[in-house]
Formats: structure tokens, C-alpha cells, sequence
């Protein structure tokens, strides 16, 4: 492995990262077409090559996706495979796996469906039969056949079993996501030196905020203390064992309201919500990511390890992509600019 070749890359992508005002010129696009030409004149110009005349923004969304998959990829290639980027390109199998399961929870008609899952990452690491005979299943008995013997049987199930007793769709995001996590945070653990403190540092917002939200969701969802000690293990947090234990015995919005000021700034990130336990927890996962990706910027000015940038670098791109695809969904809406 070249680590200084890796080293180097992951700065060079960083410095291929749009600015503030790029994006708002792109959001000052009058069509999707438009949005499109502009951005063939920036670094994801060969994800858009092969896109269609008149592109759809779902379409632009899963190429820019792509981008970032096959930059992902050869970085697991130039690292031999390294497990902490393999766990973190396992979000993205767990994504697509996630939107199926919603997908059909939502009885979407097969058609449909199809249309949208992307199964880019899985194709790239050779996994796409999996997701074959998944998109195949005719109900929830037929996907767990599916995916049987496979990375996907646990999660699959344990978000199928939450999503029947809960009946919300967050149920499944909160399954898979809980899965990432503690397939991230074992890997991380595996670490030593630098590479695991700065790691740890960077994701440890990120963390908490799945921790607190996984509490906050199991209490809108009526769970017990128990269930929500047992829901939050195998993810690596630092939130205040005191405070955590209020969280979990706090009656109402207002006393877990309370309870996360006392935490906010210091183990999470602030959050305006406070109406519900649905709005925190939103608020919070969407903090949380950005609160990662901030610090991830930070370590860019620290570490000299090629893996912490590495992991910076697909952190980065990451959010590019995401803000990328809500501009040209905005777009192909409407909305004000």
C-alpha cells in the first residue's frame, strides 16, 4: 500500500470541493439540463457523461452517487481493503438495502421499486445477485429467504420485526443505521495510536446522536427501559452516563428536552426542535452527520495519517453529493431559489 499515493489523493480530492459560491450558481440553474451543464465543468464531469438529453434529477442524483461509490472503491483497493473504510462503504449496501425494505413496506408496485433502488455500490463489489433476488420478493417472507446467510439477514430482520411492531418507516432507517454504526465502530476499535483517537474524535457526535436518537425514537415508540438499554449496545458513544440514564427515565418531551440541554454543545450538537420526540431525533441525525463532517475539515489542518483523510475525503465528497441532489430536486420542483 502506498500510503503517501493515498495521502496525497485524499487532499487532492478536498481541493476539488466546491465552494459556496459554485453551489449557489448551480442553484441558479433554470432546468435540470442546465444544473447538468454546469456541473460537467467541475470534477464529477465523467459521472455525467453517459446521463440522458433531458435528465430527470433522480437520474443525476444516483450518478453523482456513483461518483463517490467508485472513488470509494479504489480507495479500498489502494488501502488493501482497509476494514475501516469497508465498514464505512457498507452504509452505502445498507442504504440501498434500507430503501428497498422501505420500498416495500410502502407497497410500492415492482416497477417502482426497481426504479428506486440503486444497487451502484453493490455491482461495484460484485453483491448485485443479493439485491436480484431481494427486488424479486413478493413480500417480507420472501425477502428474508432472500437475504439469508447473507450481511444483510440481521438487519433485514431486526428492521422488519421493529417496522411491524412500530408501523413507522423510521423504524427501518434506525435498524440499518444502528447496524452501520456498530460495524464502524468495531472497526475503529481495531485500531491503535492516532488513527483510532482521531477517528473516534471525529465520528464521536455522530454517535451520541444515533444513541440519543435511538432513545428518543424508542420512547415515542412506547418501549421500556429495558428495550432501550438493549437498543442503544454495540454503539460507541461518550454521552454522560448520568444524563443518559435521565434520558431513559424522563416521563415526557419536556423532561428529555430538559435533559438534552444539559448535553448539547458538549456529548451532541444543539437542536431547536423540541415539540417531540420525532422532531429531536430528525434534527438530531442531521446535526450529527454535519457535525462529523466539520470536524472531519478540522483534521484535514492535524493529521497527518492517510487513513483519517481518507475517511475525511468520502466524508466530504459525501456531503457534497447530498447537497448536490437537493439542489437539483429543488430545481426540478421549482423552489425559490
Amino acid at each position: 500500500m502506498d500510503s503517501g499515493y493515498v495521502y496525497a489523493l485524499a487532499f487532492s480530492v478536498k481541493g476539488r470541493l466546491l465552494g459556496r459560491r459554485d453551489l449557489e450558481e448551480l442553484a441558479s440553474s433554470k432546468s435540470v439540463e442546465d444544473f447538468v451543464a454546469a456541473l460537467r465543468a467541475t470534477h464529477y464531469f465523467e459521472a455525467l457523461t453517459s446521463l440522458p438529453q433531458r435528465p430527470n434529477a433522480r437520474v443525476v442524483e444516483r450518478a453523482l452517487w456513483s461518483h463517490l461509490y467508485r472513488y470509494h472503491v479504489r480507495l479500498l483497493r489502494l488501502t488493501g481493503w482497509s476494514p475501516v473504510l469497508w465498514a464505512l462503504y457498507e452504509r452505502h449496501l445498507f442504504r440501498a438495502m434500507k430503501a428497498l425494505v422501505r420500498g416495500m413496506a410502502s407497497r410500492l408496485p415492482q416497477e417502482d421499486l426497481m426504479r428506486e433502488v440503486d444497487t451502484t455500490a453493490a455491482e461495484l463489489v460484485e453483491e448485485r445477485d443479493v439485491f436480484a433476488r431481494a427486488l424479486a420478493s413478493r413480500d417480507f417472507q420472501e425477502l428474508l429467504g432472500s437475504v439469508r446467510g447473507t450481511r444483510f439477514e440481521g438487519p433485514v430482520s431486526k428492521a422488519l420485526a421493529l417496522y411491524e411492531r412500530t408501523g413507522d418507516p423510521a423504524a427501518i432507517d434506525l435498524e440499518f443505521d444502528r447496524e452501520a454504526a456498530a460495524g464502524f465502530t468495531r472497526a475503529i476499535g481495531r485500531l491503535r495510536g492516532w488513527d483510532r483517537r482521531w477517528l473516534a474524535w471525529a465520528f464521536e457526535w455522530h454517535l451520541n446522536s444515533l444513541a440519543v436518537e435511538t432513545v428518543l425514537r424508542g420512547k415515542e415508540w412506547g418501549f421500556e427501559q429495558a428495550e432501550l438499554r438493549r437498543a442503544i449496545e454495540g454503539i460507541r458513544f461518550t454521552v454522560p452516563r448520568q444524563v443518559l440514564e435521565v434520558l431513559l427515565e424522563s416521563k415526557d418531551v419536556d423532561e428529555v428536552s430538559r435533559a438534552l440541554q444539559l448535553i448539547e454543545g458538549r456529548s451532541v450538537p444543539r437542536i431547536s426542535a423540541r415539540s417531540s420526540y420525532g422532531e429531536m431525533a430528525g434534527e438530531l441525525r442531521e446535526r450529527g452527520w454535519r457535525s462529523a463532517v466539520e470536524r472531519f475539515r478540522k483534521l484535514y489542518l492535524t493529521s497527518v495519517s492517510h487513513l483519517v483523510l481518507a475517511v475525511g475525503s468520502l466524508m466530504l465528497i459525501e456531503e457534497e453529493v447530498r447537497k448536490l441532489a437537493g439542489i437539483c430536486a429543488g430545481i426540478e420542483l421549482g423552489m425559490p431559489k
